[in-house]
């Protein structure tokens, strides 16, 4: 912790508020009177097949609101609502063989007729929040966008990079020692 490398290899859920929220929240306090170039990066190594939506915006939104830099490091797996956490992140490496998954995620409604309509329209303007953000934080297209909607969209960290989910590749951009 004294060198800022948070490991994140869990499923999205409400233990992120105290595995990384809490620590981004200390470390941008003690930074308080630092300007963004002189502070001490914080690093999330993240490996993670996702989880909570409503975690992860709350996370993707610390994130974004962090003036100390946040980078992400993509190991193994970096899915669904753990890759949104990703996207968050000011700098975005990854290994050459990190896989990157994009997908609509999953919901299960049972309720009154009403209710489910009520759901449904909650879940449908979510998913437009979550159409703007990837493409804020990406080169895809809203036409690439929408085509993928609805289906997997796996990538290995050569093709997220084409499509700017990643920036740097370790061993192609940048050496591992850069991340250390």
């Amino acid at each position: 912790l004294e060198d800022r490398i948070l490991v994140f290899n869990d499923e999205v859920s409400d233990n992120m508020v105290e595995d990384i929220v809490l620590y981004i929240l200390k470390w941008n306090k003690e930074d308080i009177n630092l300007p963004v170039e002189a502070r001490k990066p914080i690093k999330i190594y993240m490996s993670s097949v996702g989880g909570d939506t409503f975690v992860s915006q709350n996370v993707v939104d610390v994130i974004v609101a962090s003036k100390t830099p946040v980078i992400g490091i993509g190991l193994s797996l970096v899915a669904s609502a753990c890759y949104h956490v990703f996207l968050a992140c000011h700098d975005r490496i990854a290994f050459k063989n990190s896989v990157f998954l994009q997908h609509d995620g999953s919901v299960s409604i049972s309720n009154s007729a009403k209710k489910v309509k009520d759901t449904v329209a909650f879940f449908e303007s979510g998913d437009q929040r979550t159409k703007e953000f990837v493409l804020s934080r990406t080169k895809m297209t809203e036409e690439f966008y929408d085509q993928y909607y609805d289906t997997e969209l796996y990538m290995y960290a050569d093709r997220a990079k084409e499509l700017g989910v990643v920036d740097k590749i370790i061993g192609v951009d940048i050496d591992l020692d850069s991340v250390l």
